[in-house]
């Protein structure tokens, strides 16, 4: 029999009012605030830039740890756990709700940018071969292994306190797993409700970043360009699907979606792989995973301080500060469909198999990009400064045969990239707004208004700062948010550690 679920009210309204104030300061008075923001910003990556590099390295090695530890064997809910989903209903889900839209495009628009602007320590000409190698190096390093240990630490942790440990549905039961100490229930609802107001931000930027990408590939297909009608639209048109997703549940919903677009994401890098430049792509990967498997202890950790080299701290910091942003809420999902695995196959699941996925797609795209913009007069790196990032990967679908349908499809996949994504980000954002419950043949549920309203924020806020410019300080507060995910993911490395090779303490401390 189901529960009553009540609202957690120091979780649900200080972040809606919060995030209120901070999207009116977007708005109204973005110039201040995205001063101040960006200030805040700066001060801890210059600050504690050694310790998201530190952190993040750290989290690669637990991860090994763990999988060889005595507790790689245990099952998550225990042994007699029947798991929520197939196998390769997990795998779809673990990839589509980590796998967002970003990647899409960084991964042709990434190696061009460390082509046009190589690093310091590097000692390349700027849109050389060297720097090419380099550049698709670099997105194996952002987005592949440490990005998934920097959430799957926690998200293991989180999976061993609510399924084994009857903890509470909250991100701070991942932070003291298997111990005795128990946070005031006060203090549980406002880390969640920080953890909550970092994610939310990220999702309304990247909803953004996502509505102004989708526009680009729609003015490729139809040669036209759209007005601010339309971005309103696909805003609405997006988060509609994903809160709609959420709402139906984790089977009917989300496990559907992922599926599809799982298939929809390997279909259409083989279709690219077969009618791009094949064996340039395969050189390409092959040279850039030997370079990033040389230099990945190198690449962690080294902050590029000393040598005054920024790049470090704008890119490899930076994309940890950011994913440390989302690994809290991420967390809680990725370990609320774990139930009936062993923590072996939940690394295999959330480290590995994503890990090679991002490999082989990064490979494609990237070396798609880098062959284009060494072959055809530095196209891509043009379009780079004439029209950003973003319209990257359009150009590239212009040089494949039957553009448009190539265009067309990889369209309709970003779309679903966001969706698969977003619907697991709110389906865990409005599991954390209510009092939590363990029965063990039900997967964990919130009230289906919380997903609406949350889908309908994000939405909302995501076209009105994307017509209105007001992105950028948003963002920033994302990222500050990362610090208190990495200090949350420190706290579960700790204890999920201790849990590998110490008995559980049996007396509960409150603090």
């Amino acid at each position: 029999m189901r529960k009553n679920l009540r609202i957690r009210p120091y979780t649900f309204y200080p972040s809606l009012t919060i995030l209120g104030i901070l999207s009116y300061l977007a708005l109204f008075d973005n110039e201040n605030f995205l001063a101040i923001t960006s200030q805040i910003h700066h001060w801890l990556l210059d600050n504690f830039g050694w310790m998201y590099l530190l952190s993040a390295f750290s989290l690669v090695i637990t991860c090994f740890v763990v999988f060889f530890s005595p507790i790689g064997n245990m099952r998550i809910g225990g042994k007699e756990a029947k798991p929520l989903l197939t196998k390769w209903q997990w795998a779809s889900i673990t990839l589509c709700s980590s796998v967002a839209i970003g990647l899409l495009f960084f991964a042709s628009s990434e190696p061009i940018i460390d082509m046009a602007y190589p690093p310091k320590f590097l000692g390349a000409e700027p849109l050389s071969r060297e720097s090419a190698v380099f550049g698709l190096a670099a997105v194996f390093m952002h987005w592949s292994l440490t990005t998934y240990a920097l959430y799957s630490i926690p998200a293991l942790a989180f999976a061993l306190a609510y399924y084994n440990f009857k903890r509470d549905f909250s991100i701070s039961s991942a932070m003291f797993v298997g111990s005795n100490i128990e946070l005031k229930s006060t203090t549980k609802q406002l880390i969640d409700a920080f953890a909550l107001i970092a994610l939310v931000a990220g999702m309304i930027t990247s909803l953004g970043s996502s509505i102004l990408m989708l526009e680009g590939g729609i003015n490729a297909l139809f040669t036209t360009e759209i007005g601010t009608t339309a971005l309103a639209l696909i805003a609405a048109l997006v988060m509609v699907a994903s809160a709609l997703s959420a709402a139906s549940g984790l089977h009917k919903g989300i496990a559907f979606l992922s599926s599809w677009n799982a298939k929809a994401f390997i279909a259409f890098s083989l279709l690219v792989l077969i009618f791009g430049p094949t064996s340039f792509i395969a050189h390409a990967g092959l040279d850039s995973l030997s370079m990033y498997l040389s230099n990945f202890v190198n690449w962690s950790l080294d902050t590029g301080v000393v040598v005054e080299d920024s790049w470090p701290k704008d890119w490899t910091v930076f994309f940890w500060a950011a994913w440390y942003a989302w690994a809290p809420i991420v967390a809680i999902f990725l370990g609320k469909i774990s139930r009936g695995y062993t923590v072996k196959e939940f690394l295999i699941f959330n480290v590995a198999m994503p890990s090679i996925f991002v490999l082989f797609w990064c490979s494609i795209f990237g070396g798609y990009s880098i062959y284009l913009e060494l072959t055809a007069n530095n196209v891509l790196s043009d379009t780079l400064s004439q029209k950003g990032p973003g319209a990257i990967i359009w150009e590239l679908m212009q040089d494949l045969p039957g553009s448009i349908f190539f265009i067309a499809f990889f369209l309709i996949m970003s779309f679903m990239s966001y969706v698969t994504a977003s619907d697991s980000a709110i389906d865990a954002i409005a599991g954390t707004c209510v009092e939590s419950f363990h029965e063990q043949d039900e997967e964990p549920k919130s009230p289906l208004f919380i997903k609406l309203v949350w889908g309908g924020i994000i939405a909302l806020l995501a076209c009105i700062m994307t017509i209105n410019s007001g992105l950028d300080g948003l963002k920033l507060v994302s990222t500050i948010g990362g610090f208190l995910g990495m200090i949350i993911a420190m706290c579960a490395q700790i204890f999920l550690l201790r849990l590998c090779f110490l008995k559980r303490e049996k007396n509960k401390v409150t603090i």
